[in-house]
């Protein structure tokens, strides 16, 4: 290997690391009632029985309930745990014998059932029902309510039980091997008879395909094809005391050891969990894998373990370097993984082995920005000091004496013709393929830092930028115009799909998608669904992900979607989904051709196994825990209800109205991820839409009316998959008595009877009262009729009089006016006659009709306009009158100044619109807004003169108009439109 010539860079020290998985840890401290757990049970609801020294516990994902003697257990030292098909749970103690948790209540078994004294150390149950447990005396069965001893099996103490499905029992003793009883009768396995390790058995388990494991203290047999064999362990593992088993979700076995940890074996070979790996401890009792994958694991003296998201592979204790921050990852032309750190620590792995480099290379401290293996024995490494060229004998280091236009460089890539080119924080530069010299190429100030360089298939070279994207070509650097008017900044890393699309990753600014057959850019952010907007790193995989690292998490985007829906589809990995790297290191993603994706993240190495990945495609079960009234716990049974003693609620709840504040306390049990369970909730009867999704686990209804009412609950689990039925809880609220049926009914009852009785009564004297009354009405009435008739009689009288003293002024002004020689003064006059003459009609009209209060305008405004056209001498041939006015009542004060306005605009026209030809006066009331009506007289004359204002301000007509339009708090315009127009606005009171 040519490579080898670059160990003279080599420590001498070659360090084999320990991966790192996910485990998560319970003790004492999250409500563990002790740190030794002898068993691990998960029952149909999903929940997680413990066997600890300190009693037994229930756990949901997130809280222990305890159950010790105060709760009616024998004693709080449990040693096994079972669950039969019926659904009870068994409990097995190391000193007080049988217990069965049913319904909530503990059922003890003892010397009176049948069972010696002392401890249970193993249950089983037959394809019969029959339950069957090892005893410190021998194997029992339990027939109705009594135990049995199987006689054919010796009075010895037994650690562990089995039955199969071939209905076979296999029962492994402390001393004496291994029995195993069939129809045909009992074969004992020894170490001495047959290939079993050891004669002290601790577990014995069967695997989904049928094979059974023996674990002993000196190591594990397997039974299959009828025969019995030693199942060999790796090598240099001394005295491994198996102590339990368990088969994965990937059909994986798993073996623990009492002082040597966990060991994983995948059908090829082996994979040993220890502290070193992550386990608290390698003391481990117990091991068992939930409905969800999870392997649980329980310790001696460190309490629960979870292993969980097998799919990432942690990196974080180095050795020497202690959860370094990955700031440069590459792969060189083998596929081994290269690193660098912040701080100058530089490595490259293979075998599961980091071959570390000489730290005396570059300054102490110096920042290791990202690596690029030409060949075997040419290394690029760009750090914060420059550039350094690791060769065969030499390293050659370029700096800025040398040429960089900055020290900080972020990328090395050759180009088509050899050429070196330089991402670096004084912009690119290029460095020649023959000569050794640097030259900047970047315009000072347009690019700013440059960070990344991205070579398309097109053979287009890409630069990501402080200040954007740009291009370089022809030896220049230029903005990138298929990019014009994209405002995308800080962008760090660059990447490109199969199709040939290019992704450009901008700190603060999300993805930037491009393709040369679009018409549009395309960004993804926030506003798309982007969880996190500061990317540092994209890569596209050969399954066509493209994975996305930013500063919280990374995503792992389905590309195809992404083209064929025009919408990102991904899957976020985070802390609690086992990516507990955190913030990925810019350009810090690469795949190996094993297909294994490597981040380089700021607690160190994290590598991703796709063919282990998988989503939890099983939905929470969901539980109501508690109901509560008025926001407080509440004891039912004090309050008179039945309660379930299962889950502790009450039983078909019948609440008084005055009880109608309730709380539904709710969860969802998610092993894998119980912080990210959502919920969605109704309470039927009251509102039949779904609540919005919500991580809230608690409902509140205040001031419930009468009715039946059923609360429903749905829960997904972290990966989005929903309870498919609904869990349902109903109850109802009764009325108060004065709204039941029956009592309405009796009050209706009552209420007739009394009616007809008083309806009865009453009936005699209204007859003997209404022919009184009917007199007394009629000689009112007549009273009232004669009195109006006097008082209409009376108002028409002064009405025909107020005309008539009208009319002597009107024959007053008309002989006036015969005197008067000068026509401005007659024109006076004449309007004055116009005046009185409109009121005068007004109270003609008024005591002519029954209705004395109101008057119809247009009748009214007809009657103004035949006096102008007899006063003006003007003929209708000569001004045609067009009134689109309809009949409209309206009372006499506003009918008084409408005819008022009327008569001063119409005046106007036939003085002044025509002066030497025909014409249209046009007179209209629009009334379809009401009470806004627009009161409209127009003609097609000459239109309104130049000095119209002048003339507005000095004529007394038109102020006579302006004041009664301010009595009708109206507003008046004139305007020039084929002649004058004069409009309106007014508001008639309802």
């Amino acid at each position: 290997m040519r490579f080898i010539t670059l160990l003279f860079l080599l420590l001498p020290a070659l360090t084999s690391q320990a991966q790192q998985f996910n485990f998560r840890n319970w003790s004492l401290e999250q409500g563990l009632p002790q740190s030794q757990v002898n068993d691990i049970l998960q029952d149909n609801k999903g929940q997680l029985w413990v066997a600890t020294l300190g009693g037994l516990s229930r756990f949901d994902g997130t809280t222990f309930q305890t159950y010790t003697k105060r709760d009616g257990l024998s004693s709080n030292s449990i040693s096994c745990l079972f669950q039969d098909s019926k659904r009870r749970i068994w409990i097995g103690t190391r000193d007080k014998g049988l217990m069965q948790l049913n319904r909530n209540r503990f059922y003890t078994y003892d010397g009176e059932s049948g069972l010696p004294p002392g401890g249970v150390f193993d249950i089983a149950e037959d394809n019969l029902g029959m339950i069957w447990v090892a005893t410190g005396s021998g194997v029992y069965s339990l027939s109705g309510t009594k135990f049995a001893s199987h006689d054919s099996l010796p009075p010895i103490r037994y650690n562990a039980l089995l039955s199969t499905s071939a209905n076979e029992l296999w029962a492994g003793s402390a001393t004496e091997g291994v029995y195993r009883a069939t129809l045909q009768g009992i074969t004992h396995y020894t170490s001495s008879n047959s290939s079993l390790p050891d004669d002290a058995v601790n577990a014995i388990s069967q695997s989904p395909t049928g094979t059974i494991w023996v674990g002993t203290t000196q190591g594990v047999a397997i039974f299959r094809q009828n025969k019995l064999q030693r199942f060999p362990l790796p090598p240099g593992l001394l005295s491994p005391d198996v102590t339990d088993f368990t088969t994965d979700t990937y059909g994986h076995q798993w073996l623990s050891m009492r002082n040597k940890g966990a060991l994983k074996y995948d059908g090829k070979q082996f994979q040993h969990l220890t502290r070193y790996s992550g386990l608290r401890t390698d003391k481990v009792n117990a091991i068992a894998t939930d409905m969800e994958g999870n392997i649980w694991i329980g310790t001696s003296g460190q309490g629960l373990m979870q292993y969980r998201n097998p799919w990432f592979v942690h990196y974080f204790d180095m050795g020497q370097v202690k959860e370094p921050v990955i700031s440069a990852l590459a792969q060189d032309t083998k596929g081994r993984v290269w690193i660098g750190t912040d701080d100058g620590y530089a490595a490259y792995m293979e075998g599961g082995i980091l071959h570390w480099l000489r730290t005396d290379i570059w300054p102490a401290g110096t920042t290791l920005h990202s690596m690029w293996v030409q060949h075997e024995d040419d290394v690029w490494v760009c750090s914060s000091q420059g550039v350094y060229r690791l060769g065969p004998k030499s390293v050659r280091h370029y700096g800025t004496l040398q040429g960089l236009p900055a020290a900080e460089t972020y990328q090395a890539m050759p180009d088509q013709a050899g050429n070196m080119l330089l991402a670096t924080a004084g912009g690119m530069a290029i460095m020649s393929v023959n000569q050794q010299v640097v030259v900047p190429v970047s315009p000072p100030g347009i690019t700013g830092k440059v960070y990344t360089i991205h070579r398309d298939t097109n053979g287009r070279t890409w630069l990501g930028a402080e200040n954007g994207i740009f291009r370089y070509k022809n030896g220049n650097v230029v903005p990138a115009p298929e990019l014009s008017g994209a405002n995308f900044k800080e962008v760090l890393t660059i990447a490109e799909d199969k199709k040939g699309t290019l992704y450009f990753g901008g700190f603060n600014y999300g993805i930037l998608a491009f393709h040369d057959s679009w018409k549009a850019l395309k960004v993804y952010n926030s506003q798309s669904g982007l969880p996190n907007e500061g990317i540092k790193s994209l890569y596209v995989d050969r399954s066509n992900f493209l994975w996305v690292g930013t500063s919280r998490s990374v995503l792992k985007m389905r590309l195809d979607e992404l083209h064929r829906l025009g919408r990102i589809s991904f899957r976020s990995y985070a802390n609690q989904d086992g990516f507990r790297g955190m913030e990925v290191s810019n350009k810090g993603i690469t795949q190996t051709p094993d297909g294994t994706v490597w981040f380089a993240t700021s607690k160190g190495l994290t590598m991703y196994l796709p063919d282990m990945d998988r989503r939890n495609r099983v939905y929470p079960y969901a539980v109501l825990t508690s109901i509560m009234l008025f926001l407080k716990p509440t004891d039912w049974e004090a309050l008179g209800h039945k309660v379930d003693s299962t889950n502790g609620l009450p039983i078909n709840l019948k609440l008084p109205h005055t009880q109608n504040h309730l709380t539904f306390d709710f969860h969802g049990i998610s092993l894998t991820a119980p912080d990210r369970v959502k919920y969605r909730y109704r309470l039927k009867g009251h509102d039949d839409n779904w609540s919005a999704v919500t991580d809230q686990s608690f409902a509140t209804y205040a001031s419930l009316g009468p009715g039946n009412y059923t609360f429903q609950l749905l829960a997904s689990n972290g990966d989005g998959y929903w309870t498919p039925s609904p869990l349902t809880y109903s109850f109802s609220i009764v009325p108060p008595i004065w709204r039941r049926e029956w009592f309405i009914v009796l009050l209706l009852l009552i209420g007739s009877g009394g009616a007809i009785s008083i309806v009865r009564l009453r009936e005699s004297s209204l007859v003997k009262l209404n022919s009184l009354l009917e007199q007394k009405v009629q000689h009112r009435t007549e009273l009232l009729e004669q009195k109006n008739r006097e008082k209409e009689i009376l108002l028409k009288e002064i009405h025909h009089r107020v005309k008539n003293n009208l009319q002597i002024i009107m024959s007053m002004l008309n002989l006036q006016a015969r005197h008067i020689q000068d026509p401005k003064a007659l024109e006076v006059m004449q309007s004055i006659r116009g005046r009185v003459r409109s009121m005068a009609l007004l109270h003609e009209r008024l005591y002519q009709h029954e209705d004395l209060a109101a008057i119809n305008l247009h009748d009214y405004f007809k009657s103004i306009c035949d006096g102008l056209y007899a006063t003006y001498g003007v003929t209708n041939q000569q001004v045609r009158l067009q009134l689109d006015v309809p009949n409209l009542m309206v009372e006499a004060d506003t009918a008084l100044s409408l005819g008022l306005i009327v008569n001063e605009l119409a005046s106007n026209t036939l003085k002044y619109a025509f002066p030497d030809r025909t014409g249209l006066l046009r007179i209209s009331l629009d009334s379809r807004n009401k009470p806004a009506y627009v009161l409209v007289v127009a003609d097609d004359g000459i239109g309104l003169p130049d000095d119209f204002e002048d003339r507005r301000k000095r004529s007394f007509g038109l102020h006579l108009v302006t004041s009664l339009t301010k009595k009708l708090n109206g507003k008046i315009d004139f305007k020039n439109n084929n002649g004058t127009n004069s409009i309106l606005h007014f508001v008639l009171a309802s």
